[in-house]
């Protein structure tokens, strides 16, 4: 039975109609060209912009972000995080956006679109992500305000209403009317509207030399604006330009009643229906065609005048793309005599068809594998010439900062394994197994010889600290750390020779770029799905890394750990066969070496278990790392105070004292057994030279000098090993059997051993924790630790 308290249907559809209604009517969906042309005398930035503008504007209009990388704060354009909608946003990958907004710049400044942007890297690097988030953005910011745009259609109404066939100026429809537009007559009385898949630039009906004079007069107080050369200079396609003609023939040259016919509709974009935005796959046919449509049932009711002529329509991923952005998606894969076309097409914005010549307002995008690139400047080196002068190469590498790609792992996985529990660090372990495949030797010929000592203790994981943290590898001088930190933005962008791998006979030749080559996102993420497919499964491995790791079933479902993460992952090794840089020999400092011991897989290991023994440690209520940085801030101002020779006040006694020498001299002897004179220096310049690569932070002192605090740290971990070691064993007896005996622990130490298991396992009063533990992962995590550390 219908419930009595809820409106009927018929009233909720009303009132659904009134909605769209207000809506079509307040988002300006039709217009006369009369209305429109008032907004472009309004508004003429936005009605006189060509397609690369609009690109730009719709990056500019979702703002940007700052956002720290390994070269330095740089800009992040909040389109990517695709706020908008609910699809994958792009995780990091802002100096490619940077270069893509550059090229648009460059295209608004110099008033046309003159090259194809070429996104190029290894497979799953994020290019396709990276194109399909500026489409979505496009396809949204069409919706705003900001982001209008128009196109126009042919209105042909009757001769009177019910009547049939029309003339020019034939009563009594037009006595009605007088000079009013056609645009919004009813569908009863319209004989014939013809759209237009050219989405041809409604001001292309304004006549060039008059179009021309216009726009000098309503920019004449914006010189910073160009306006684009296919607004100034564009005509209609061929089938509106015959129509036109046509109609102002047959009024006797009156423009006015030429406009009365002219229909001016919202222009949304949208990749569903291919409205301005197209992603063409490789593929052998041509991109766009041309056809005689006068035949046409549409076409049969127009004026002779007009009927008379052969007219063309067109279509094809060209056709459909205009007023937008094309994707050639693996662009190269496709045979060159297919896409040779592009060399005038982009140059020219037009591209000859059968019966017509089709202009084109078009940004063009495209993505390659690098692979592809190599060969295809090899082995056509005359055309890859001649091509790449139309190219803007944007290289599109895997992620090489850990922090980074971490969030693809955190973000996606529920989407991914739906159900499954992914124990703590699983994402930022494979994310740093993942980023020190991709990672490379840094070539000492390129860097200052008081850094060489420093350069040579770089492995792949201290390499990987260095980017996404800032922290230099133990052991080094602070004038070492200074140097090397002032050094990263130049490794990061760092150019090697091409990496040869060599397997079965045969080379492969990757790239000469860091993050060319590697362990790909898209590959992880299979391993992750592998690891969630075999929950359930025991592991039958007793020996090495990862040994004895079960895949555990959760709480409430099933979870995904560590150690059966690192099992995944040398099933990935064994599959070198289809990965040619498993096979690219490994260096002396590490790099390469992707299995064993000191080895990629071993470090990232060693990493999991040092962040469980400090989640641990924490949780027991051992780890004071406040306690350190305290210290260390009072430090930093003793000998602030100190190197300049300056007083201090002294909040004790209210008065200005000395630095406290052997407040200075206890911690240096902890941070730095060995220091030497000059140590306080070196300590503020090492803080300044972070500071370069990181202005408008607070200095992060755990980070910069995360030798010094690990020192600290170690020497007060030696003093509480027995303890952590009570409490592992305790924890592991609490999770097999809930309580203990009331003998074996006293009252406060029973209750600091719950506490730390509820804080484990997130169910603590105000914990916040993203991540915690299944009472499995816990117990596996404990056995791991007090069998290797303990």
């Amino acid at each position: 039975m219908s419930d009595p308290s809820r409106p009927p249907a018929s009233e909720r559809l009303a009132k659904l109609a009134e909605v769209v209604a207000k809506d079509f009517a307040s988002t300006g969906r039709i217009l006369s060209f009369d209305e429109w042309f008032e907004l472009l005398l309004a508004e003429p930035r936005i009605h006189a912009r060509n397609s690369a503008q609009y690109v730009r504007d719709a990056l500019d209009y979702f703002g940007r972000s700052q956002v720290r990388t390994p070269q330095g704060t740089v800009n992040r354009f909040n389109l990517f995080d695709r706020s908008f909608d609910d699809g994958p946003r792009l995780v990091g990958q802002e100096r490619g956006q940077n270069e893509l907004y550059e090229v648009l710049d460059g295209y608004c400044r110099l008033g046309r679109i003159d090259s194809l942007v070429l996104l190029h890297g290894p497979n799953g690097s994020a290019k396709s992500t990276l194109l399909e988030c500026l489409q979505a953005g496009l396809e949204a910011y069409s919706h705003t305000d900001a982001g209008i745009m128009y196109r126009f259609a042919w209105v042909f109404p009757t001769r009177e209403k019910g009547g049939s066939g029309i003339g020019f100026g034939a009563a009594p429809l037009r006595e009605i009317l007088g000079e009013e537009s056609f645009a919004r007559l009813n569908g009863d009385v319209i004989q014939a509207r013809l759209t237009d898949e050219n989405k041809d630039h409604p001001i292309f009906l304004v006549p060039r030399a008059s179009r021309q004079e216009l726009l000098r007069e309503v920019f004449a107080d914006d010189p910073e604006f160009v306006v684009p050369y296919t607004i100034r200079n564009g005509d209609l396609s061929a089938r509106n330009r015959k129509i036109f003609d046509a109609l102002l023939a047959g009024y006797q040259g009156d423009l006015r009643k030429v406009y009365q016919h002219v229909q001016i509709e919202r222009l949304h974009l949208s990749r569903t229906y291919r409205c301005g935005l197209v992603d063409v796959e490789p593929k052998q046919a041509v991109d766009a065609r041309s056809f005689p449509v006068t035949g046409d049932k549409a076409f049969s009711h127009l004026p002779a005048s007009v009927a008379g002529q052969v007219l063309y329509g067109t279509q094809g991923d060209l056709v459909d793309a205009q007023r937008g952005v094309i994707s050639f998606s693996d662009l190269l894969k496709r045979p060159y005599e297919h896409y040779k076309y592009l060399l005038t097409a982009t140059e020219s914005a037009h591209v000859v068809l059968d019966h017509l010549l089709l202009g084109l307002d078009v940004v063009f995008t495209g993505s390659a594998n690098d692979i592809n690139l190599l060969e295809f400047r090899a082995r056509r080196a005359a055309e890859y010439q001649s091509f790449r002068a139309r190219l803007d190469l944007i290289s599109v590498p895997y992620l090489l900062d850990y922090r980074v790609e971490r969030k693809i792992y955190q973000e996606q996985v529920g989407d991914l394994l739906r159900g499954v529990h992914i124990a703590p660090h699983v994402p930022r372990i494979l994310a740093l197994w993942g980023v020190m495949t991709r990672l490379r030797q840094p070539d000492l010929a390129k860097y200052s010889r008081k850094i060489t000592d420093a350069m040579k203790r770089i492995g792949p994981l201290e390499k990987a600290d260095l980017y996404a943290y800032g922290r230099v590898p133990s052991g080094l001088s602070s004038e070492e750390a200074r140097e090397l930190l002032a050094a990263v933005p130049t490794m990061y962008a760092e150019r090697f020779e091409h990496a040869v791998a060599k397997s079965q006979g045969a080379e492969h030749i990757l790239g000469d770029y860091e993050g060319s080559f590697g362990a790909s996102v898209r590959d992880l993420k299979n391993v992750l799905l592998a690891a969630a497919s075999k929950l359930g499964s025991e592991s039958g491995s007793d020996s090495g890394v990862g040994a004895g790791a079960g895949l555990q079933r959760g709480d409430n479902g099933r979870t995904v750990t560590v150690p059966a993460l690192f099992e995944e992952l040398r099933e990935f090794l064994g599959d070198a066969v289809h990965h040619g840089w498993m096979h690219l020999a490994q260096t002396e400092s590490g790099f390469h070496h992707l299995d064993g011991e000191g080895s990629i897989t071993e470090f990232a290991y060693e990493r999991w278990l040092d962040l469980s023994d400090r989640e641990v440690r924490e949780a027991l209520g051992l780890v004071h790392e406040d306690r350190y940085l305290d210290l260390f801030r009072k430090y930093v101002i003793h000998a602030s105070h100190f190197v300049k020779r300056e007083r201090m006040f002294d909040e004790l006694t209210g008065k200005l004292a000395d630095p406290d020498e052997k407040f200075m001299r206890e911690l240096e002897k902890a941070m730095d057994p060995h220091a030497k004179d000059g140590f306080r220096q070196d300590i503020l310049a090492r803080i300044g030279a972070w500071a370069l690569s990181h202005p408008h932070e607070d200095p992060d002192y755990p980070v910069i000098f995360a030798d010094y605090f690990s020192r600290m740290r170690e020497d007060y971990y030696r003093q509480q090993k027995e303890t952590v070691r009570k409490g592992i064993d305790t924890l592991l007896e609490l999770l097999k059997q809930d309580e203990l005996p009331e003998f074996d622990l006293a009252a406060t130490e029973k209750h600091k051993a719950k506490h730390a298991l509820e804080v484990l396992l997130g169910e603590h009063d105000g914990d916040e924790r993203r991540e915690r533990h299944t009472r499995e992962s816990l117990n596996q995590t404990l056995v791991e630790l007090s069998k290797r550390r303990y």
